[in-house]
């Protein structure tokens, strides 16, 4: 009984120690309170024209042109901008901006390896102003002990906070995370975005209703026909016979118009094999031209209007480029 007795309260210390030395981990000395702040005043965003951010990717570029961001990206020859997605850099904007709750854990220099939040060790977030004086450099570690938070730290600052992360997303993603891949955007509909106070208007065409001729070009072939709206239905040229499916050609137009590539490429293919050509009631026309495929069943494509080379897997060409039956309704 004294043996077990001993046992028990030898164990209950134990736990005690073990327990004492995790809150004096978790609790650091430097760790004063807690508190909601911004690590980015959002009155200063007018200012901000380029991010940059080093994470598992290497650096990632953002460069605000216009009020339009894109992605630089570095090719041989120059600097190449890349559409991104606008609503991707305003959650960015929206983790740097918002007042969120951070701890302060530790106040000194010998901290930052700890907590992973050295300058060899962290991600780095640095929004640049329109003088290209920086104004944020944050370094983003690892997760902190026992929650789902991360350790930052500002640049030539010794104080280490946590709080939730909202940033390893940014961090940790390449270069297509960011990427707008579109090949249409323009012609989605018309709207006005205000990216953070500041309005960014963009004049944008009709959408599919406003398509009053397309023509196909298959590739591998000669095949061609033209689908071609009449008042509320449609007739297709070439072979005679069948009855056109209007729902059918609406629905492949609204296809077309939101079909997306999977990267981009940095050369043109080598041929052009397809061709799908659109004009509009208001008198534009675009088209999309397209390569072989490659080892792969990848084909890269071109869009008028752009000098974008986009990659499109073999299941979007497929969808995109239908024989010319496939617009003919069938009665059974």
């Amino acid at each position: 009984m004294i043996h077990k007795k001993k046992r028990t309260i030898l164990t209950l210390i134990l736990v005690i120690f073990a327990l004492i030395y995790v809150l004096s981990f978790v609790f650091d000395s430097g760790r004063i309170h807690s508190r909601p702040f911004a690590w980015l005043d959002s009155s200063h965003l007018n200012l901000a024209n380029r991010v940059e951010i080093h994470g598992l990717w290497g650096r990632t570029i953002l460069n605000r042109r216009n009020n339009v961001w894109f992605l630089l990206h570095e090719s041989e020859e120059h600097w190449q901008e890349l559409p991104v997605k606008q609503a991707r850099v305003e959650e960015l904007f929206t983790s740097l901006c918002g007042k969120y709750p951070h701890v302060l854990h530790a106040n000194s220099f010998e901290g930052r390896s700890r907590l992973g939040v050295s300058d060899d060790q962290a991600s780095r977030i640095i929004v640049y102003g329109g003088a290209g004086l920086p104004l944020l450099d944050l370094f983003v570690g690892g997760a902190a002990l026992l929650d789902r938070n991360v350790y930052t730290r500002l640049s030539g600052r010794n104080e280490i906070y946590s709080g939730e992360d909202r940033l390893t997303l940014f961090t940790d993603s390449g270069p297509a995370f960011w990427y707008d891949l579109r090949l249409f955007p323009q012609l989605l509909g018309s709207q006005e975005r205000v990216f953070f106070g500041t309005a960014a208007h963009t004049h944008l065409g009709g959408g599919a209703s406003q398509v009053q001729q397309a023509e196909v070009k298959l590739p591998g072939s000669d095949d061609r026909y033209a689908l071609l709206r009449l008042g509320a239905g449609w007739i297709i040229t070439g072979e005679e016979g069948g009855t056109p499916d209007a729902n059918g050609i609406e629905a492949w137009l609204g296809s077309l118009l939101e079909a997306e590539a999977v990267d981009f490429a940095f050369s043109p293919p080598a041929s052009v094999e397809g061709s799908i050509s659109l004009w509009f009631g208001d008198g534009t026309d675009m088209s999309i031209q397209v390569g072989p495929p490659d080892v792969e069943n990848l084909r890269s494509a071109l869009v008028s209007g752009t000098n974008l080379v986009y990659i499109l897997p073999e299941w979007t060409f497929e969808r995109l480029f239908r024989e010319r039956d496939y617009f003919i309704r069938s009665d059974f």
